[in-house]
């Protein structure tokens, strides 16, 4: 009896050791329990991210401040003698153009050469354009001067059975326009030119048994409009010229001389002279470049000249007809 009274007692006094205990430590741990404390403390871990941030960036701000175009092509340091911990003074500042290639390593070349091409945001004297790309070479619309130095002749058949021919020099010069009818193949080509031709020949004779020699000139001066078709081709500078050509004659001058006389005519005043001649021209050139072309004409006279002139005076004027080659400079405005 005894020992089981001890040991009721004993079970007492453990259990209330035991709730004395537990009861601070519930009291301690409640408020540790609130969400406001762990709501503050989740930042925490942010500092070292943000620290590992800015690091990152001052990484890729210091690898561009090196790949910078005046870093990259600064001017090298001295190394050697008295300056060597000196930086070399500048002495001119150099300008860098940021300009991206397209694609140059997966084009197909079969061997052939290839050439980068830079694209600018600004023309510059290097800029290119797509037709210079392609090789093409377009029609634009142009003017400027031209000028042409040749041989004329005038012949025909006088009508005593017998072929009359004179030969000279002839020049003219002028202005033009260039008309485009397409972008690359086709143009009208106009203009004024001022011409002028001398031709001559001589002629002898036998009098009586006597013997002399006829000399006779064509002193001309008119105004010629030419209305040409330009034809060339899309990737050449090389071009066709064919069309018709009215000339107003201005002065027209006859003198025939002899041994024993000379004899002068006003062709234009005596109305010997057509006041206007048609003629077919032929004709094809070169622009060298930009300002200058070359250019070589044929013209091909369609009507008689004089009519009417008399036979008793010269027999060798009438039914003369015009044909000239001539070769000339161009000088483009454009």
């Amino acid at each position: 009896m005894n020992l089981k009274c001890t040991g009721f007692l004993t079970a007492i006094a453990v259990s209330a050791v035991m709730a004395q205990n537990e009861t601070p430590a519930a009291e301690v741990a409640a408020p540790a329990a609130t969400p406001a404390p762990v709501e503050q403390a989740a930042p925490a871990p942010a500092a070292p991210i943000a620290e590992q941030a800015t690091h990152t960036e001052d990484k890729f701000s210091q690898v561009e401040k090196e790949l910078a175009p005046e870093n990259l092509f600064s001017e090298p340091t001295a190394v050697r003698g008295e300056d060597a911990a000196k930086p070399v003074v500048k002495e001119t500042t150099k300008k860098f153009v940021y300009r991206p290639v397209y694609s140059p390593s997966e084009v197909e070349t079969s061997g052939a050469p290839v050439k980068t091409i830079y694209v600018t945001e600004k023309p510059s004297p290097e800029t290119i354009d797509t037709d210079e790309l392609r090789g093409l070479i377009p029609l634009k619309f142009t003017f400027g001067l031209q000028g042409f130095i040749g041989n004329e002749f005038l012949s025909g058949d006088n009508g005593r059975y017998e072929y009359d021919s004179y030969s000279g020099l002839t020049w003219n010069v002028g202005a033009f326009a260039l008309i485009p009818l397409d972008e690359y193949n086709m143009a009208i080509k106009t203009g004024v030119m001022f011409e002028h031709d001398k031709v001559s020949n001589s002629f002898g004779y036998n009098v009586d048994g006597k013997y002399g020699e006829y000399r006779a000139t064509f002193n001309q001066y008119r105004i010629s409009i030419p209305l040409l078709l330009s034809l060339k081709g899309a990737r050449s500078n090389l071009h066709f010229d064919v069309g018709l050509q009215p000339s107003f004659a201005v002065s027209d001058n006859f003198k025939l001389k002899s041994s024993e006389r000379t004899s002068k005519f006003d062709m234009m005043d005596k109305d010997y002279r057509s006041a206007i001649d048609w003629s077919i021209v032929v004709g094809f050139g070169i622009r060298a470049n930009r300002y200058i072309g070359f250019d070589a004409r044929f013209c091909w006279g369609l009507n008689n000249q004089y009519d009417d002139f008399p036979s008793s005076v010269w027999g060798g004027v009438n039914n003369l007809s015009s044909k000239a080659v001539s070769v000339g400079a161009t000088f483009y405005a454009l």
